[in-house]
């Protein structure tokens, strides 16, 4: 089997946000691939979950993003915390459309870059749009039993099979990281399954990775 990066995600949680963009800079350095995994927090928790707390961004959130080398400017998004299961749905047609992962960054930069609301259906169908989908279809998707369906299945298959309990999770091999990690970490999980070489390892390591920021535009 081919080694892969397995990446368990919800487009509302920061820390999956910082983390895809250190996994797409490992995979881009290396050619392993990312598999995306949705996995919904609360997926029966408030539509709204209140406004997005600024002290815990500016204190915590940027610190521990600039640790692992991502460059975060500006404030938290500036939209109330959503749930993201509509934009889970429209995952799984983009899935279907082979344009899951483009799906998965637009989404995310939607949240955090542009302060979209993901649980609206018209900024759905706008990212839908920008990635060459049909847009009556997608936004039919949206609102389809089937697509949530099979949402929920694959959070069932990550609770029960992956035994996933929390986002981010990061696989690699039997290598396990349930936090932020550091592209060092992802390179060396690579080489002890032997995916990478300590030439790739080392032309890798220390290179920051950019955050593009609405306020820094």
């Amino acid at each position: 089997m081919e080694a892969r990066i397995d990446f368990w995600f919800d487009y509302v949680c920061p820390y999956s946000m910082i983390n895809r963009q250190v996994l797409s800079k490992v995979s881009s350095a290396t050619g392993v691939p990312v598999v995306w995994h949705p996995f919904e927090l609360h997926p029966y928790g408030p539509a709204d979950g209140g406004e997005y707390p600024r002290e815990l961004w500016q204190d915590h959130i940027r610190p521990q993003a600039a640790g692992v080398g991502v460059r975060l400017n500006g404030g938290p998004p500036g939209t109330p915390l959503r749930r993201s299961r509509l934009a889970f749905a429209g995952y799984q047609y983009a899935l279907e459309h082979g344009v899951g992962a483009a799906y998965n960054n637009r989404v995310f930069d939607a949240y955090f870059s542009g302060w979209s609301d993901i649980s609206d259906p018209v900024e759905l169908v706008a990212v839908a749009r920008d990635l060459g989908l049909d847009q009556k279809e997608f936004r039919a998707a949206l609102m389809s039993a089937g697509y949530a369906a099979r949402h929920l299945h694959a959070v069932a298959v990550a609770r029960e099979q992956a035994h996933v309990l929390t986002v981010p999770t990061i696989g690699i091999g039997t290598w396990r990281a349930q936090k932020l990690v550091h592209p060092r970490e992802v390179l060396d999980a690579l080489r002890a399954v032997g995916a990478v070489d300590d030439a790739t390892v080392g032309a890798v390591n220390g290179v920051a990775v950019g955050a593009q920021d609405p306020a820094a535009a």
